[in-house]
């Protein structure tokens, strides 16, 4: 016997956060909106300011990497049903950027930001600069939007469009970003260990399809946003 269809719409419907986790996730939000805005601005003050590129990364590393770590309590919200992410996604999400805050910026520095060419550029400035940029922009637009969406007050028409086109030239450009810093970390990844080496070379391997997958999903959350609207 088919179920009915009021046993669907029950199925279907997501009973709306209490008081305590409307108040914790417009929390976490809000302080998560905060701590990428101090990056972002931070981050183009000083480059505005023509301040070298080691130096910029010297004085944002120490927040960006608090503010990246915080980011592993959405994969915790998606476990138990916090937030209706994806588990899968959110995981790919943020393991990405961990490696790249943890496994590449934290031990290999020097060489992310510090290699000099033969014509005085440092050709590592910028994979750092690009993710920067990629990632303050993203997460600026995301966290204000569910601040503004779990609280109730309502988002912004001109908000929810950048909150669902951005990422078609954000996305790509922090992609490219992160593998350049991936691949420039081969060589002194090899000195610590030969297996690190290969698990770096992996996860370049994984990226494609993983990329492809992230940002087919993130299509299609655009799509289901806009047709509600």
């Amino acid at each position: 016997m088919p179920p009915s269809k009021s046993s669907d719409k029950k199925q279907q419907q997501k009973p709306a956060p209490n008081l305590l986790q409307k108040t914790y996730l417009v929390t976490y939000n809000t302080t998560s909106l905060l701590l990428w805005t101090t990056c972002t601005l931070r981050t183009l003050l000083l480059l505005l300011n023509n301040t070298p590129i080691p130096q910029i990364f010297t004085d944002v590393y120490p927040l960006l990497k608090i503010t990246q770590s915080l980011a592993l309590l959405e994969i915790i919200h998606s476990l138990v049903g916090l937030v209706r992410a994806p588990v899968m996604t959110t995981g790919m999400q943020v393991a990405s950027r961990i490696l790249l805050v943890w496994g590449i910026m934290f031990p290999f520095q020097g060489v992310i930001v510090g290699e000099t060419a033969d014509n005085g550029v440092q050709v590592g400035d910028w994979g750092f600069l690009g993710c920067m940029l990629a990632w303050g922009v993203t997460e600026i637009i995301r966290y204000g939007f569910f601040a503004l969406q779990v609280s109730g007050m309502g988002v912004p028409a001109a908000w929810t469009w950048l909150r669902y086109n951005t990422f078609y030239v954000l996305y790509p450009l922090g992609i490219s970003s992160e593998c350049v810093m991936v691949f420039k970390a081969l060589g002194p990844a090899g000195d610590v260990s030969p297996l690190f080496k290969w698990f770096l070379v992996l996860v370049l391997g994984v990226y494609v399809p993983g990329s492809y997958i992230l940002y087919t999903h993130m299509i299609a959350q655009r799509r289901k946003a806009l047709k509600k609207k």
